[in-house]
């Protein structure tokens, strides 16, 4: 082999080791900088409250929806599991007095849950959120989903969900922005399951909020369904207008509404966001 040829094959063998190392170390450096991602801790709401590991305001909107906000105080991403049925209350409430009444305007009387001064203790759910958010509800059973329950909270980061509510204490105030409640277990504010049970449906999407607001006051504080057909909303007697504040549909949805919940309560188990919850029951539609 001539000199010549013997200096053509180092070139090439050098120009071979030259080019290949780049690709060795640029696949080390992309090693070092993926390391395997770490699995998001899955937490139920109550249960990161009582470790501290994240705070909660509680902000009613209305007598139909609250807005929540939860921050994560942890250097760490959360995945939130909501619970599917919890309770609104004031925090000066004092529970356990058993006189909350129900009678909204005129005072029908005594009974009802075990809140105290205020405005009325909140129901609601939380078993749509997550993913693409509460089912549509519609006119009937059957129409929500959702996502069951869960969302991300990043590091060090507040987020917002809405939910839906009800009231359970008739006769007392409507919550407001400007009063001061707080989230807690639903068994807070009422151990009746059928109550709870509403509270699922509604947190699901599965039934519309005023037939919803209807079966709840109806389970909750014993109001007759004649009682709330003759319930205004609005009343303007100086000229003689009012404003029923239920239809007559929204009733006979809220009647159909009643009785599943009855029904699912004989089968509940275990307690609210233990256990995953599957909706059913009647379809959807007949009003």
């Amino acid at each position: 082999m001539t000199v010549q040829k013997l200096f053509g094959w180092v070139i090439v063998a050098l120009f071979a080791v030259i080019t290949a190392t780049p690709a060795f170390v640029l696949a080390d450096d992309r090693a070092e900088e993926s390391p395997v991602a770490e699995e998001i801790r899955k937490v139920g709401l109550f249960e990161a409250m009582d470790s501290g590991d994240v705070e909660v305001r509680f902000i009613p909107k209305d007598a139909t929806e609250a807005n929540v906000l939860i921050e994560n105080k942890t250097d760490k991403p959360l995945t939130i599991k909501f619970p599917e049925a919890f309770a609104g209350v004031p925090v000066l409430a004092q529970f356990g007095g058993g006189g909350g009444g129900f009678g909204g305007g005129g005072g029908l009387g005594g009974g009802g849950l075990g809140g105290g001064g205020g405005g009325q203790g909140l129901g609601g759910g939380g078993g749509g959120l997550g993913g693409g958010g509460l089912g549509g509800g519609g006119g009937g059973f059957g129409g929500g989903g959702g996502g069951g329950g869960f969302f991300n909270v990043a590091p060090q980061k507040v987020t917002k969900v809405k939910v839906p509510c009800v009231c359970l204490e008739h006769g007392k105030p409507d919550p407001t922005p400007r009063m001061k409640y707080k989230i807690v277990p639903i068994e807070t504010l009422t151990k009746d399951k059928n109550v709870i049970e509403v509270c699922k449906m509604l947190g699901y999407g599965e039934v519309p909020q005023n037939a919803a607001q209807a079966a709840a006051w109806n389970l909750a504080n014993g109001m007759s369904w004649q009682e709330l057909a003759v319930k205004n909303r609005v009343e303007l007697r100086t000229i003689g207008y009012a404003e029923r504040f239920f239809s007559m549909q929204e009733l006979a949805l809220a009647s159909r509404i009643a009785g599943e919940a009855v029904n699912r309560a004989k089968d509940a188990k275990t307690s609210p966001g233990e256990e995953p919850y599957t909706t059913g029951g009647l379809q959807a539609g007949g009003q």
